[in-house]
């Protein structure tokens, strides 16, 4: 799914010429999106394309690279104006919190709301031979923060680990520790109540420096 027109990443694909092939669109689809959602390192960067070349995949590598560092260049300029404590610093700070509660708080968890959940299964799994042992999970995936690139917040994915076997007040009290760490952070929070409904960042800025 391609971002939207106020996003700075389609800003940044609507001024490439238009590539020759699908996979090179793909693949730069997804090196800018990367560098604008702040969790890759320039080297992660370069290494992705690297594996794409060698995979045989058709596109004019050189182009590629001139383009990621070009978007790095433009991302480096964008964070200087950035204030020292970002919503995503908070966000970081309030999944850290959750962690420590016991909810399974976890960052671009996939592509879509069901790539979340997988996510969130595997580490429950891994829990029977790590020892730990969370009640409840939290995550968003990378269609949200496309949204909050464009202005439009950032929703959260909540809910019991025992997802259909949980009473409701359990799944709501997941929810509601979820708001009260995000609050504490100082994010403004808007749920309905409803466990069917994902908790709103409305006014949470996408601001993640890269990392390295």
């Amino acid at each position: 799914q391609r971002p939207t027109r106020n996003s700075p990443i389609f800003d940044a694909l609507d001024a490439l010429d238009d590539p020759t092939d699908d996979a090179a669109e793909d693949l730069l689809v997804e090196v800018v999106s990367a560098i604008w959602y702040g969790f890759d390192s320039p080297q992660h960067i370069d290494a992705l394309i690297a594996e794409r070349a060698a995979r045989g995949d058709p596109f004019d590598i050189d182009k590629v690279k001139t383009t990621a560092a070009n978007e790095f260049a433009k991302k480096r300029i964008a964070e200087a104006g950035w204030p020292p404590i970002t919503d995503c610093d908070r966000l970081d700070r309030a999944f850290v919190r959750l962690q420590q509660q016991g909810i399974c708080a976890l960052h671009c968890a996939g592509d879509t709301q069901e790539e979340g959940l997988e996510s969130v299964s595997r580490v429950l799994n891994d829990e029977v031979h790590s020892g730990l042992d969370h009640h409840g999970y939290c995550f968003y995936y990378s269609q949200d923060i496309d949204n909050a690139l464009d202005n439009k917040g950032l929703l959260l994915a909540h809910g019991h680990v025992d997802r259909s076997e949980a009473p409701d007040d359990e799944h709501v009290a997941v929810a509601e520790a979820i708001c009260e760490a995000l609050r504490q952070e100082g994010l403004e929070v808007v749920w309905s109540g409803s466990t069917k409904r994902r908790i709103g960042l409305p006014q949470l800025w996408w601001q993640r420096r890269t990392p390295g």
